[in-house]
């Protein structure tokens, strides 16, 4: 027996509500994933903001914090910073000869529950000033390639 064009209408029907709605539910799976990423995205750059404000903090408070009486050898780590946004940074200095210093700042970026959502770090390499003015931090960066990103 051949099925009529009536009882071809309902599984045809049936079938293209079928294929539209898996059209759909893969838009929105598709839109859900690129706004986690985005979200995502946004939390690492604010993590790494953090991290590369708290290393332009550390130099610019440099001689208060007495970092430049870390021997050879000795390292220091700062008190963390709270940064605007849920973010904030751990500073870790450490003197690696009688010229150089290794800083390292650590961003994070949480959530309400103080849960980590991203992690950025950052270093720089710093040498003690030749000549000091007042108003000079006494370290500066390597001319070349002294900041690390450690992602």
């Amino acid at each position: 027996m051949i099925p009529s064009k009536r009882g071809m209408a309902l599984p045809l029907a049936l079938l293209a509500l079928v294929v539209i709605g898996a059209l759909v539910a893969g838009g929105f799976a598709a839109a859900l994933l690129e706004q986690r990423m985005g979200r995502n995205l946004l939390y690492a750059v604010q993590a790494a903001g953090a991290a590369e404000a708290g290393a332009a903090d550390v130099v610019g408070r440099w001689e208060a914090e007495g970092l430049g009486l870390l021997a050879p050898g000795e390292r220091r780590v700062l008190a963390t910073a709270p940064y605007p946004g849920r973010a904030s940074y751990t500073p870790t200095v450490a003197r690696l000869n009688t010229e150089l210093y290794l800083l390292r700042v650590a961003g994070a970026r949480t959530d309400a529950d103080g849960v980590a959502l991203a992690r950025r770090d950052v270093g720089l390499l710093l040498r003690v000033a030749d000549s000091v003015k007042p108003e000079a931090p006494p370290v500066r960066p390597l001319a070349n390639r002294s900041w690390i990103g450690a992602f």
